[in-house]
């Protein structure tokens, strides 16, 4: 059986969809047939290296799995959206002008969070925000 994707959706796929990805992968019962992946809307050159090194810290610091191999972020294409059983944008304030651009199918396929990013909430608030959420989700989908 295939497990279901969910796609978690920041700006920059760097910092939130990418704690939530490997925090969602690394919590969810294999048994329960889900799959988090993430992307970003508009991933910049900004970032240093594939993950925020926030997001490494808070996952060592749990004695969470960390994939040997990152990868660099990616912006969100269209064959990620029709692949997605679920999509999570982080941040509906954020977020929310840039899922309206791809149409009105799309909008009422989101979920939205309410977690800013870094330039509204320190990390530790937003890393424990996400971790509340993720959480909260897969008691969702149990």
């Amino acid at each position: 059986m295939k497990p279901r994707t969910l796609l978690f959706i920041c700006t920059g796929n760097y910092y939130r969809s990418r704690y939530a990805e490997l925090l969602f992968n690394a919590l969810v019962p294999t048994q329960l047939g889900w799959c988090a992946d993430s992307r970003g809307f508009a991933p910049g050159p900004w970032n240093n290296g594939p993950v925020a090194p926030v997001v490494l810290e808070r996952l060592r610091a749990a004695a969470l799995p960390i994939p040997d191999a990152l990868r660099e972020p990616l912006r969100l294409s269209r064959a990620d959206l029709e692949a997605a059983n679920l999509l999570i944008a982080l941040d509906e304030r954020e977020h929310r002008p840039y899922v309206e651009g791809l149409g009105s199918a799309w909008v009422a396929r989101f979920i939205f969070w309410q977690i800013p990013d870094l330039h509204e909430w320190p990390a530790s608030r937003a890393l424990d925000a996400i971790e509340d959420a993720v959480v909260g989700l897969i008691a969702q989908i149990r």
